[in-house]
């Protein structure tokens, strides 16, 4: 299975979780507001989420999957279904007494990430509430990613990616159930923490069916401290700060909205809701796809073949990442309102979301260039030249904030993230010639070219176009809806028709982007 067929095969079960996910904050936003109920419901959420990201999506599947790969087609599966049998009987000992601890000490560990929060507010009260229910979503989810990895390598990605639609989906369920039932902002909150642990169990249990039925068996092992145990979980401890830069970051953006105003963190939270759109339909996509492919080829020393993975799959990403950052750029008041303007989100809350979109939106190029550059580490079994790397852009990130955000406030915070990230992918773009020969061909770096070219002229044309003829005083009425999509079908028809003649008049020799050997 080629890289364009994994990456699209992951893509659109992980476009199906995005919209999943946006379908939910916009029954969020009409439910809630920007309140402290949203506040604090966002994060009791995040929390677990990000050591997820960091933890499971990130050093884990980095230390563990290129270890179980080669097991697995070097010794077969008998030997792998030991290594995972052991593997997953390391995790359940560290996550339940680190879970354990965590939520015995929640409110001291809250008042370091929100230490805007008044202490003896109900708000302060309500979060430490929702967050000790919704942390064990961190052992189940973990699991999850474990054995989403496990498929994976046997070459089965639409399960794993299509089964994380399903936290969005049983928080939906809880909202509405709210909703139609007349509860209380607070009861609502308290259901939709539940929901949140009960997807967790429904995620881990389908998968957990799924490798069975691949003939992979589990076993609970008190003594797994073996070899290859050890070997995974000490290059877990570098690789946690190198790919969980990002989310880092984004807990940082939370203890300074915390400062801000009731509402803020739900603003700054939709606008990374949008921004994620391409960043996780691509990038994660690209880098789950690549990651077995470049292990395959660099261990075999085929660099040639691993370059041409690498050209293919950034040209496949960067196609739509530099038409999605042009269009979030140019079209932001109007995506908002278009997503999040009903119900309890009004006006303000528009005006301050649109102002984080934008500031997300110039990092998305250099957001899928870190998850795309890191695999060339994670392939060579390279996990500490990360940590260098992600501790030098989380100082950057600090000090952009403490410049920007006194004079930008909202869109500085965002754009503090944005920054952090170029910095981190440039990093990671530079040093990755130390572990393979890179050099990109000119016909890759024209292709690039003419979609920058060709994103600009799309941003300043369909600003125009918005500027002239979008009424922001549509508000909640659905003549927005339609001429969002006008505008939108406009921008996608002139990037597409840019970019064929930038090629065309280059003389690249395959400038008819519908042909199947792009």
């Amino acid at each position: 299975m080629g890289i364009v067929r994994n990456t699209f095969t992951v893509g659109i079960f992980t476009l199906l979780s995005r919209i999943a996910g946006f379908l939910r904050e916009c029954l969020m936003a009409f439910c809630l507001g920007a309140s402290p109920y949203s506040d604090a419901l966002l994060i009791a959420i995040r929390i677990p989420n990000t050591f997820r990201r960091i933890f499971a999506e990130g050093a884990f599947n980095a230390s563990f999957l290129p270890r179980f790969s080669k097991i697995f087609y070097d010794k077969g599966k008998k030997q792998a279904n030991d290594v995972l049998s052991d593997v997953f009987s390391g995790l359940l000992l560290i996550l339940i007494p680190f879970s354990m601890i965590i939520m015995t000490i929640f409110p001291s560990f809250l008042r370091l990430l929100v230490s805007g929060f008044d202490l003896l507010s109900e708000k302060f009260r309500l979060t430490v509430a929702l967050g000790r229910i919704c942390f064990p979503y961190l052992i189940l989810i973990s699991l999850t990613s474990l054995f989403g990895g496990v498929l994976n390598t046997i070459n089965k990605f639409a399960l794993a990616s299509a089964i994380h639609s399903l936290l969005s989906v049983f928080i939906i369920v809880g909202l509405l159930i709210g909703y139609f039932c007349d509860m209380s902002n607070s009861a609502v909150v308290h259901m939709v923490a539940w929901s949140v642990l009960l997807s967790g169990v429904a995620q881990s249990y389908l998968l957990f069916i799924s490798i069975e039925k691949k003939e992979f068996r589990l076993n609970f092992r008190l003594h797994c401290l073996t070899d290859t145990v050890k070997d995974v979980m000490k290059n877990m401890i570098p690789g946690i700060i190198g790919a969980g830069v990002w989310q880092l970051n984004l807990l940082i953006d939370i203890t300074i909205s915390s400062y801000l105003p009731t509402g803020s963190i739900t603003c700054i939270n939709l606008a990374d809701r949008l921004t994620q759109f391409p960043l996780g339909t691509l990038g994660i996509a690209l880098s789950t796809a690549l990651l077995p492919l470049l292990i395959k080829h660099i261990t075999k020393k085929e660099y040639d073949l691993a370059m041409f993975a690498l050209e293919k799959g950034l040209l496949f990403a960067f196609f739509l990442t530099f038409f999605a950052t042009s269009i979030l750029m140019a079209l932001s008041e109007q995506a908002v309102a278009v997503a999040f303007q009903r119900g309890m989100f009004e006006v303000e809350q528009v005006r301050i979301t649109v102002q984080a979109v934008k500031g997300f939106a110039i990092g998305l190029p250099a957001y899928v260039l870190t998850k795309v550059f890191s695999t060339i580490y994670f392939a060579t079994g390279d996990t500490r030249s990360p940590v260098i790397f992600g501790i030098a852009s989380i100082i950057l990130n600090v000090l952009f904030l403490l410049l920007l955000v006194p004079i930008f406030k909202y869109f500085g915070l965002a754009l503090c993230t944005s920054l952090s990230a170029i910095s981190n992918a440039a990093m990671l773009m530079y040093f990755s010639r130390r572990k393979i020969p890179i050099k990109f061909t000119k016909e890759f770096w024209l292709r690039v070219t003419a979609q920058i070219v060709a994103a600009f002229v799309t941003y300043f044309s369909t600003s125009k176009l918005a500027d002239q003829y979008w009424n922001p005083d549509w508000g909640a009425q659905g003549i927005k809806w339609f001429a969002f999509l006008a505008m939108l079908m406009l921008a996608g028809l002139l990037f597409l028709m840019i970019t064929v003649v930038c090629l065309f008049i280059c003389g690249h020799p395959r400038w008819q982007l519908w042909k199947k050997d792009v």
